[in-house]
Protein backbone atom coordinates (compact mmCIF):
# COMPACT_ATOMS: atom_id res chain seq x y z
CA UNK A 1 0.00 0.00 0.00
CA UNK A 2 2.72 2.46 0.81
CA UNK A 3 4.25 1.84 -2.33
CA UNK A 4 0.83 2.47 -4.24
CA UNK A 5 0.62 5.48 -2.46
CA UNK A 6 3.78 7.01 -3.21
CA UNK A 7 3.65 6.11 -7.07
CA UNK A 8 0.26 6.82 -7.90
CA UNK A 9 -0.81 10.25 -5.60
CA UNK A 10 0.22 13.74 -5.32
CA UNK A 11 -0.81 16.78 -2.48
CA UNK A 12 -1.40 20.00 -2.87
CA UNK A 13 -2.31 21.93 0.06
CA UNK A 14 -3.43 25.32 -0.66
CA UNK A 15 -4.59 27.88 2.50
CA UNK A 16 -4.79 31.49 3.71
CA UNK A 17 -1.32 33.61 2.80
CA UNK A 18 0.55 29.86 1.91
CA UNK A 19 0.25 26.76 0.02
CA UNK A 20 2.22 23.07 0.02
CA UNK A 21 2.62 21.20 -3.09
CA UNK A 22 4.30 17.52 -2.85
CA UNK A 23 3.32 15.67 -6.06
CA UNK A 24 4.01 12.06 -6.81
CA UNK A 25 3.70 11.06 -10.58
CA UNK A 26 5.71 8.09 -11.03
CA UNK A 27 3.97 4.62 -12.49
CA UNK A 28 2.59 1.82 -10.17
CA UNK A 29 4.98 -1.46 -11.47
CA UNK A 30 7.65 0.45 -13.62
CA UNK A 31 10.48 3.20 -13.26
CA UNK A 32 10.71 4.56 -16.54
CA UNK A 33 7.95 5.36 -19.45
CA UNK A 34 10.63 3.36 -21.71
CA UNK A 35 10.33 -0.20 -19.61
CA UNK A 36 6.93 0.56 -19.26
CA UNK A 37 6.20 0.48 -23.56
CA UNK A 38 5.15 4.05 -24.38
CA UNK A 39 6.27 5.16 -27.35
CA UNK A 40 9.20 7.78 -27.53
CA UNK A 41 9.03 8.51 -30.41
CA UNK A 42 5.87 10.03 -28.68
CA UNK A 43 6.89 11.01 -25.40
CA UNK A 44 10.42 12.05 -24.04
CA UNK A 45 10.59 11.37 -20.54
CA UNK A 46 12.77 13.75 -18.00
CA UNK A 47 12.03 12.47 -14.71
CA UNK A 48 15.82 11.79 -14.13
CA UNK A 49 15.98 15.22 -13.97
CA UNK A 50 15.43 18.22 -11.52
CA UNK A 51 12.37 20.28 -13.30
CA UNK A 52 11.67 23.42 -11.38
CA UNK A 53 9.17 26.27 -11.95
CA UNK A 54 8.12 29.98 -11.09
CA UNK A 55 4.24 29.98 -11.05
CA UNK A 56 1.30 32.71 -10.60
CA UNK A 57 -1.70 30.84 -9.52
CA UNK A 58 -5.44 32.32 -9.28
CA UNK A 59 -8.49 29.98 -8.41
CA UNK A 60 -12.05 31.26 -7.71
CA UNK A 61 -15.05 29.74 -7.22
CA UNK A 62 -18.45 30.94 -8.66
CA UNK A 63 -22.20 30.82 -7.39
CA UNK A 64 -25.01 31.57 -9.85
CA UNK A 65 -28.65 31.82 -8.48
CA UNK A 66 -31.59 31.91 -10.67
CA UNK A 67 -34.39 32.90 -8.37
CA UNK A 68 -37.06 31.69 -10.24
CA UNK A 69 -36.54 34.35 -12.48
CA UNK A 70 -34.84 35.21 -15.69
CA UNK A 71 -31.96 37.55 -13.62
CA UNK A 72 -29.44 35.77 -12.20
CA UNK A 73 -27.48 36.55 -8.79
CA UNK A 74 -23.74 35.84 -8.98
CA UNK A 75 -21.85 35.11 -5.91
CA UNK A 76 -17.86 35.61 -6.10
CA UNK A 77 -15.20 35.12 -3.12
CA UNK A 78 -12.57 38.07 -2.44
CA UNK A 79 -10.06 35.57 -3.74
CA UNK A 80 -6.16 36.77 -4.80
CA UNK A 81 -3.24 35.11 -6.89
CA UNK A 82 -0.32 33.62 -5.37
CA UNK A 83 3.42 33.27 -6.86
CA UNK A 84 5.30 30.05 -5.92
CA UNK A 85 7.82 27.61 -6.89
CA UNK A 86 7.86 23.96 -7.54
CA UNK A 87 9.99 21.34 -8.34
CA UNK A 88 9.79 17.50 -9.54
CA UNK A 89 12.04 14.66 -9.52
CA UNK A 90 11.45 11.10 -10.61
CA UNK A 91 8.44 10.30 -7.90
CA UNK A 92 8.02 12.96 -5.71
CA UNK A 93 7.70 16.78 -6.45
CA UNK A 94 7.43 19.94 -3.78
CA UNK A 95 5.97 23.40 -4.41
CA UNK A 96 5.21 26.38 -2.13
CA UNK A 97 3.03 29.34 -3.00
CA UNK A 98 2.15 32.31 -1.04
CA UNK A 99 -0.62 35.44 -1.27
CA UNK A 100 0.77 38.56 -2.63
CA UNK A 101 -0.38 42.34 -1.92
CA UNK A 102 -0.16 43.00 -5.74
CA UNK A 103 -3.07 40.62 -6.25
CA UNK A 104 -5.51 41.92 -3.29
CA UNK A 105 -8.38 43.11 -3.97
CA UNK A 106 -10.45 46.01 -2.15
CA UNK A 107 -11.98 44.39 1.44
CA UNK A 108 -14.62 47.74 1.51
CA UNK A 109 -15.54 47.21 -1.93
CA UNK A 110 -15.54 43.12 -2.41
CA UNK A 111 -15.32 42.07 1.66
CA UNK A 112 -13.48 40.06 3.38
CA UNK A 113 -13.08 36.26 2.50
CA UNK A 114 -11.42 33.56 4.46
CA UNK A 115 -9.94 30.82 2.30
CA UNK A 116 -9.22 26.79 3.24
CA UNK A 117 -8.25 25.19 0.51
CA UNK A 118 -6.37 21.56 0.03
CA UNK A 119 -6.19 19.81 -3.28
CA UNK A 120 -4.79 15.92 -3.79
CA UNK A 121 -3.35 15.39 -7.69
CA UNK A 122 -2.12 12.48 -9.32
CA UNK A 123 -0.50 12.23 -13.03
CA UNK A 124 0.08 8.91 -13.77
CA UNK A 125 0.56 7.60 -17.01
CA UNK A 126 -2.61 5.80 -17.66
CA UNK A 127 -4.34 7.26 -14.44
CA UNK A 128 -4.71 10.57 -13.01
CA UNK A 129 -7.16 11.60 -10.17
CA UNK A 130 -7.43 15.19 -8.38
CA UNK A 131 -9.50 15.41 -4.76
CA UNK A 132 -9.89 18.81 -3.46
CA UNK A 133 -11.41 20.05 -0.33
CA UNK A 134 -12.37 24.11 -0.08
CA UNK A 135 -14.45 26.10 2.10
CA UNK A 136 -14.89 29.73 1.83
CA UNK A 137 -16.13 31.96 3.84
CA UNK A 138 -17.32 35.74 3.01
CA UNK A 139 -18.69 36.52 -0.54
CA UNK A 140 -19.76 39.17 -2.27
CA UNK A 141 -22.71 39.83 -5.05
CA UNK A 142 -21.20 40.38 -8.53
CA UNK A 143 -24.41 41.20 -10.44
CA UNK A 144 -26.39 42.65 -9.70
CA UNK A 145 -24.88 45.87 -7.91
CA UNK A 146 -27.09 47.91 -5.55
CA UNK A 147 -28.80 51.04 -6.34
CA UNK A 148 -25.91 52.76 -5.58
CA UNK A 149 -23.45 50.60 -7.63
CA UNK A 150 -21.87 48.97 -4.70
CA UNK A 151 -21.33 45.31 -4.73
CA UNK A 152 -23.74 43.80 -1.66
CA UNK A 153 -21.52 41.95 0.94
CA UNK A 154 -22.62 38.44 2.94
CA UNK A 155 -20.12 38.46 5.18
CA UNK A 156 -21.43 35.11 7.14
CA UNK A 157 -21.92 33.74 4.23
CA UNK A 158 -19.76 29.91 3.53
CA UNK A 159 -19.17 27.15 0.89
CA UNK A 160 -17.53 23.82 1.94
CA UNK A 161 -16.57 21.84 -0.76
CA UNK A 162 -15.36 18.64 -1.41
CA UNK A 163 -15.03 16.83 -4.80
CA UNK A 164 -13.19 14.10 -6.67
CA UNK A 165 -11.98 13.59 -10.04
CA UNK A 166 -10.71 10.40 -11.80
CA UNK A 167 -9.20 10.24 -15.44
CA UNK A 168 -8.70 6.79 -17.14
CA UNK A 169 -6.21 7.55 -20.48
CA UNK A 170 -6.72 4.60 -23.25
CA UNK A 171 -4.10 6.17 -25.51
CA UNK A 172 -1.46 6.89 -22.50
CA UNK A 173 1.93 5.18 -24.67
CA UNK A 174 1.24 8.39 -26.87
CA UNK A 175 -0.37 10.41 -25.09
CA UNK A 176 1.16 12.17 -22.33
CA UNK A 177 -1.16 14.46 -19.60
CA UNK A 178 1.92 15.08 -17.60
CA UNK A 179 3.78 16.93 -20.24
CA UNK A 180 0.81 19.35 -19.90
CA UNK A 181 0.54 20.30 -16.88
CA UNK A 182 3.96 19.19 -14.77
CA UNK A 183 6.39 18.89 -17.74
CA UNK A 184 8.79 16.15 -16.35
CA UNK A 185 7.62 15.08 -19.67
CA UNK A 186 7.03 16.56 -23.25
CA UNK A 187 4.69 15.62 -26.33
CA UNK A 188 7.31 15.13 -28.93
CA UNK A 189 4.36 14.66 -31.89
CA UNK A 190 0.87 15.63 -31.61
CA UNK A 191 -1.25 12.91 -29.97
CA UNK A 192 -4.85 12.18 -28.41
CA UNK A 193 -6.47 9.90 -25.97
CA UNK A 194 -9.74 9.40 -25.40
CA UNK A 195 -10.50 9.70 -21.03
CA UNK A 196 -13.39 7.97 -19.00
CA UNK A 197 -13.76 10.38 -16.29
CA UNK A 198 -15.90 9.72 -12.79
CA UNK A 199 -16.91 12.63 -10.63
CA UNK A 200 -17.96 13.25 -6.64
CA UNK A 201 -19.03 16.60 -5.53
CA UNK A 202 -20.26 17.74 -2.48
CA UNK A 203 -20.74 21.37 -1.33
CA UNK A 204 -22.73 22.88 1.67
CA UNK A 205 -24.16 26.40 1.63
CA UNK A 206 -25.01 28.14 4.89
CA UNK A 207 -25.56 31.82 5.89
CA UNK A 208 -27.66 32.97 8.97
CA UNK A 209 -29.24 36.08 7.20
CA UNK A 210 -29.97 33.77 3.87
CA UNK A 211 -27.77 34.44 0.79
CA UNK A 212 -30.57 36.65 -0.72
CA UNK A 213 -30.41 40.29 0.86
CA UNK A 214 -33.69 41.66 1.92
CA UNK A 215 -33.45 44.16 -0.34
CA UNK A 216 -32.56 42.55 -3.85
CA UNK A 217 -35.06 39.77 -3.16
CA UNK A 218 -37.87 42.54 -3.01
CA UNK A 219 -36.76 44.13 -6.20
CA UNK A 220 -36.67 40.40 -7.56
CA UNK A 221 -39.79 39.23 -6.08
CA UNK A 222 -38.52 36.19 -4.82
CA UNK A 223 -40.52 33.89 -3.49
CA UNK A 224 -40.07 33.36 0.17
CA UNK A 225 -39.17 29.71 -0.92
CA UNK A 226 -36.74 30.63 -2.75
CA UNK A 227 -35.00 32.35 0.64
CA UNK A 228 -32.20 29.93 1.47
CA UNK A 229 -30.62 29.95 4.60
CA UNK A 230 -28.50 26.72 3.72
CA UNK A 231 -28.11 23.66 1.83
CA UNK A 232 -26.81 20.48 1.27
CA UNK A 233 -25.96 19.20 -2.46
CA UNK A 234 -24.63 15.86 -3.82
CA UNK A 235 -23.58 14.89 -7.11
CA UNK A 236 -22.35 11.68 -8.89
CA UNK A 237 -21.91 11.67 -12.47
CA UNK A 238 -19.62 9.83 -15.19
CA UNK A 239 -18.15 11.83 -18.12
CA UNK A 240 -16.37 9.73 -21.67
CA UNK A 241 -14.35 13.08 -23.25
CA UNK A 242 -11.49 12.99 -25.20
CA UNK A 243 -8.04 15.48 -24.95
CA UNK A 244 -5.38 16.28 -27.85
CA UNK A 245 -2.29 17.97 -27.68
CA UNK A 246 -0.92 20.05 -30.55
CA UNK A 247 2.30 20.07 -31.27
CA UNK A 248 3.45 22.45 -33.80
CA UNK A 249 7.19 24.25 -34.51
CA UNK A 250 8.56 21.13 -32.93
CA UNK A 251 8.71 22.88 -29.16
CA UNK A 252 5.39 24.43 -29.16
CA UNK A 253 1.87 22.59 -27.75
CA UNK A 254 -1.80 23.39 -27.32
CA UNK A 255 -3.92 21.01 -25.19
CA UNK A 256 -7.68 20.75 -24.88
CA UNK A 257 -9.85 18.41 -23.03
CA UNK A 258 -13.59 18.35 -22.84
CA UNK A 259 -15.68 16.11 -20.56
CA UNK A 260 -19.95 16.25 -20.98
CA UNK A 261 -21.62 13.67 -18.90
CA UNK A 262 -24.23 13.10 -16.83
CA UNK A 263 -24.58 13.87 -13.08
CA UNK A 264 -27.16 12.48 -10.58
CA UNK A 265 -27.57 15.21 -7.76
CA UNK A 266 -29.95 14.94 -4.49
CA UNK A 267 -29.94 18.19 -2.58
CA UNK A 268 -31.49 19.30 0.61
CA UNK A 269 -32.38 23.34 1.25
CA UNK A 270 -33.87 25.28 4.26
CA UNK A 271 -36.47 28.01 3.48
CA UNK A 272 -38.49 29.81 4.60
CA UNK A 273 -38.12 27.83 8.06
CA UNK A 274 -38.86 24.58 6.14
CA UNK A 275 -36.59 21.98 4.70
CA UNK A 276 -36.80 20.67 0.70
CA UNK A 277 -35.71 17.75 -0.65
CA UNK A 278 -34.87 16.05 -4.26
CA UNK A 279 -33.11 14.44 -6.51
CA UNK A 280 -32.91 14.77 -10.59
CA UNK A 281 -30.30 14.02 -13.27
CA UNK A 282 -28.68 16.51 -15.35
CA UNK A 283 -26.09 17.47 -17.85
CA UNK A 284 -22.53 18.32 -16.63
CA UNK A 285 -19.34 19.97 -18.52
CA UNK A 286 -16.36 20.47 -17.72
CA UNK A 287 -12.86 21.19 -19.56
CA UNK A 288 -9.41 21.96 -19.03
CA UNK A 289 -7.11 23.12 -21.32
CA UNK A 290 -2.56 24.61 -21.52
CA UNK A 291 -0.18 26.02 -23.72
CA UNK A 292 3.12 26.36 -23.60
CA UNK A 293 6.65 26.11 -25.33
CA UNK A 294 8.34 22.91 -23.87
CA UNK A 295 12.35 22.09 -24.83
CA UNK A 296 14.51 19.93 -23.12
CA UNK A 297 16.20 22.03 -20.94
CA UNK A 298 13.27 25.09 -20.30
CA UNK A 299 9.60 25.49 -20.64
CA UNK A 300 6.92 28.10 -20.12
CA UNK A 301 3.16 27.83 -20.50
CA UNK A 302 -0.26 27.99 -18.82
CA UNK A 303 -3.43 26.13 -18.16
CA UNK A 304 -6.69 26.62 -16.93
CA UNK A 305 -9.62 24.31 -15.51
CA UNK A 306 -12.96 24.66 -15.08
CA UNK A 307 -16.26 22.86 -14.92
CA UNK A 308 -20.33 23.81 -13.60
CA UNK A 309 -22.48 21.77 -11.77
CA UNK A 310 -26.14 23.12 -13.11
CA UNK A 311 -28.50 21.48 -10.05
CA UNK A 312 -32.13 21.93 -11.08
CA UNK A 313 -34.08 24.07 -8.23
CA UNK A 314 -37.07 23.29 -6.21
CA UNK A 315 -40.35 23.76 -7.82
CA UNK A 316 -38.14 23.41 -11.19
CA UNK A 317 -38.45 26.99 -11.37
CA UNK A 318 -34.89 27.95 -9.65
CA UNK A 319 -31.25 26.66 -10.62
CA UNK A 320 -28.28 26.63 -9.02
CA UNK A 321 -24.63 26.57 -10.90
CA UNK A 322 -21.51 25.84 -9.17
CA UNK A 323 -18.43 26.76 -10.66
CA UNK A 324 -14.65 25.99 -9.36
CA UNK A 325 -11.57 27.19 -11.84
CA UNK A 326 -8.08 27.49 -11.52
CA UNK A 327 -5.84 29.32 -13.86
CA UNK A 328 -1.62 29.09 -13.77
CA UNK A 329 1.43 30.37 -15.09
CA UNK A 330 5.53 29.18 -15.44
CA UNK A 331 8.28 29.12 -16.73
CA UNK A 332 10.59 26.66 -16.10
CA UNK A 333 13.96 24.65 -16.32
CA UNK A 334 15.64 21.16 -16.12
CA UNK A 335 18.70 20.64 -15.02
CA UNK A 336 20.72 17.25 -13.49
CA UNK A 337 21.31 18.61 -10.41
CA UNK A 338 21.29 14.99 -8.66
CA UNK A 339 24.31 14.05 -11.61
CA UNK A 340 27.03 11.37 -9.13
CA UNK A 341 30.18 12.81 -9.31
CA UNK A 342 32.94 10.47 -11.00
Amino acid sequence: MRNFLRRYYSFLILFTGCSVEPVFAQDLNKTTDTVQGADTVYIADYKHLLTARFFLLYQDASLVLNPGSSDEIIYSPNVSGRIGIAGFYKWFGLGISMGNAIFKRNTDKYGNTSVLDLRVNAYGSSVAAELYLQNLKGFYIRNPEDPQGDYYKIPDMRIFSLGFTGYYIYNHKRFSIRSAFIQNERQKKSAGSFILRPTFLYYKVTSDSGIIPPELAFSYAVNPHFLIQGGDFYSFGLAPGYAYTLVFLKKFYVNAAAFPGVLWQHYNYEADQQLFSSAAFTFTLSWRAAAGYNTDRFYIGASIASGFDKIPGWAGKSTFYYDIAQMRFWIGTRFNWFKKKK
